[in-house]
């Protein structure tokens, strides 16, 4: 009887040795792995600040790693222009992207849907007109006839129209060019076009050319015309099986919003290193008081309803489908998880 007793003892302290063994010599799980990783198209623009401060957040604050902090690991793919982001999206090489309200509109009404569920900056005052007095324009009214560039498919085209428009303007009445901000800056500065609708920091690019006399150039703001909003955006398929992802990196950007206020010249330097620009050329531009992670839900959904109607009418010739329900195309959940206060319902 001793001896089975004794028997199971040593089978019992075997087997015990044995798990104690197996968790001594488990292998820690590497960090990498911990995070999750997502592929993130942002515009190569000041407007992605908040995706800079986030990645660079050591430099700025040493010890401070907000990405990593969030538990993500994110690829930063940089794309000039909403179309390029647009393409990252649907191909499936980015998980979610930075968009303008306009380059969704004009998916949604092709039948390819993306949804917001964040927004990163607001600002009416970005896009601007810029001209030569030497070549007549002087002001709004003083387009007709003249050649002007735009980018096509963003808001830079929406913005085109109704600044026409508050001028008495038809696009018969101009010659329009549309193509990428650097290539709208080229034929700009060669004078093959008399004036262009673009943003910043293309606009310091021109006034800082050498071969430019500053007198010469007319720069008009209109903060009337339009409010620019910059979102967070995913496939509907891709939000809800990233939901995890995408609740950490609107963490990551509420952490980045409050770097950009606190040391709003250091998240500059850095911005203008990651765009490769010389120090400082961004003064003039760099505005953190328009970086505020939110979720206007009203807006939103008014501004994609206005610009639906606005590109049946001139873009689609109303032949595309327009949604009953503009609400269905903002994504309360993620931002609900996070942080519910900076909803706006």
């Amino acid at each position: 009887m001793r001896k089975n007793i004794w028997l199971w003892l040593i089978v019992i302290a075997s087997i015990a040795l044995s798990i104690t063994m197996i968790i001594r010599t488990e292998k820690p799980i590497p960090k990498e792995n911990k995070d999750l990783k997502v592929n993130l198209a942002c515009f190569n623009l000041y407007t992605s600040a908040p995706i800079v401060a986030a990645d660079l957040s050591d430099k700025i604050v040493p010890s401070k790693n907000y990405f990593a902090e969030a538990g993500i690991n994110p690829t930063i793919i940089k794309r000039s222009k909403g179309p390029e982001i647009v393409d990252a999206l649907v191909g499936g090489s980015a998980d979610f992207g930075t968009l303008a309200i306009t380059p969704q509109v004009f998916q949604l009404l092709q039948g390819s849907e993306f949804v917001i569920f964040a927004t990163i900056q607001t600002t009416n005052h970005d896009i601007k007109v810029v001209g030569y007095r030497s070549a007549g324009v002087n002001d709004g009214a003083s387009l007709k006839g003249k050649r002007i560039g735009f980018v096509g498919g963003t808001f830079g085209e929406i913005f085109l129209d109704r600044y026409l428009e508050k001028y008495g303007i038809s696009r018969n009445d101009v010659s329009l060019t549309s193509g990428a901000p650097a290539q709208l800056r080229d034929l700009f500065l060669s004078k093959t076009l008399d004036a262009i609708i673009i943003w910043e920091p293309i606009i310091q690019d021109i006034l800082a050319d050498p071969a430019i006399n500053k007198a010469d150039i007319m720069v008009d703001v209109d903060p009337s015309i339009y409010t620019g909003r910059i979102n967070l955006v995913a496939r509907p398929a891709v939000l809800k099986a990233k939901a995890e992802e995408a609740r950490r990196l609107v963490q990551s950007m509420i952490a980045a919003e409050g770097l950009i206020q606190d040391h709003p010249d250091k998240v500059r330097h850095y911005l203008e290193e990651w765009l490769d620009r010389k120090p400082d050329t961004l003064i003039d531009v760099f505005d953190k008081n328009t970086f505020k992670v939110e979720l206007d839900v009203p807006n939103l959904t008014r501004d994609l309803q206005m610009e639906a109607k606005w590109a049946q009418k001139t873009i689609f010739h109303g032949k595309a489908k327009i949604p009953k329900d503009f609400s269905n195309y903002v994504d309360t959940s993620i931002m609900n998880a996070v942080a519910h206060d900076r909803i706006k319902e």
